[in-house]
């Protein structure tokens, strides 16, 4: 039976809409093609589901994104009061985010699942190589008043930590945790992303070009699905390089939109 109970989307660490477009609004279909979750809001309200985008900081500390996605819920949902409980579809860093914001603030009866998509549940050879050669950036970021923490909080170290943290909690609170994973060869992933995926085939393997297979499975009890997809194309963002996989711009659309409609449509209450 299809959820009563709104979706919730949660973007990674750059929701890099923001710099496409400073005026698109978070939640509604105006514009909806320059939005991070691209025309995947408007497919999942055509079905019949509510849909909110939460929108927290860019690049903090995963305990600050974790605060901001909690009161941008409450806000959605009129501090519960008219929206008892909601699923997360949450991507890249914003699985993280969910994942803490849940233990964080007991959030186990208000939260039915949480769907993760390419999120770097075991961290990121990426980001271990970033803040070691670019801490510099890091640190400077902070002395202009921007938090960058959230690259530090994607360090495989920092990853091992949350989990250890959350692992008892997360066995036991019944909030329903289920896993997408996706990857592709070199020759498909799109220019922009060549340099971190060969970085992180050395380490990790297989990967999306930002996260490793591994890290975004998690726990192999909680995978739904594994995908041929790059870390963009898993919210909807076509490539040219999709084309060698016989996918035009609208078929595309129609194979990742099937993606979130079949998530959302195993929901249940």
């Amino acid at each position: 039976m299809k959820t009563t109970c709104p979706i919730v989307l949660a973007h990674g660490i750059c929701p890099f809409d923001r710099l496409l477009n400073p005026f698109v609004r978070s939640n509604g279909p105006r514009e909806e093609r320059f939005q991070y979750f691209h025309h995947i809001p408007g497919a999942l309200r055509a079905h019949g589901y509510e849909v909110f985008y939460a929108r927290v900081a860019w690049a903090a500390s995963c305990d600050r994104r974790a605060h901001d996605l909690f009161e941008q819920i409450r806000l959605f949902t009129r501090d519960f009061k008219r929206r008892p409980r909601i699923h997360l579809i949450a991507h890249s860093m914003g699985g993280l985010d969910a994942r803490n914001m849940i233990h964080r603030y007991r959030l186990e009866d208000r939260v039915a699942s949480l769907t993760t998509i390419g999120t770097p549940h075991l961290g990121t050879s990426l980001a271990d190589w970033g803040t070691r050669r670019l801490g510099w950036v890091l640190s400077a970021g902070h002395a202009f008043g921007l938090d960058l923490s959230g690259f530090h909080d994607l360090t495989r170290a920092a990853c091992a930590r949350m989990n250890r943290r959350l692992a008892a909690f997360e066995e036991q609170c019944g909030v329903r945790y289920q896993t997408v994973a996706g990857a592709r060869p070199y020759e498909l992933i799109r220019p922009i992303f060549k340099p971190s995926f060969r970085l992180i085939q050395r380490e990790e393997g297989e990967n999306d070009g930002l996260v490793a297979l591994r890290s975004a499975v998690w726990d192999p009890r909680y995978l739904i699905r594994r995908i041929d997809a790059d870390h963009l194309n898993m919210i909807g963002w076509w490539g040219r390089r999709d084309a060698f996989r016989g996918q035009n711009r609208n078929t595309f659309r129609e194979t990742m939109n099937r993606l979130y409609l079949d998530i959302a449509d195993g929901l249940g209450d």
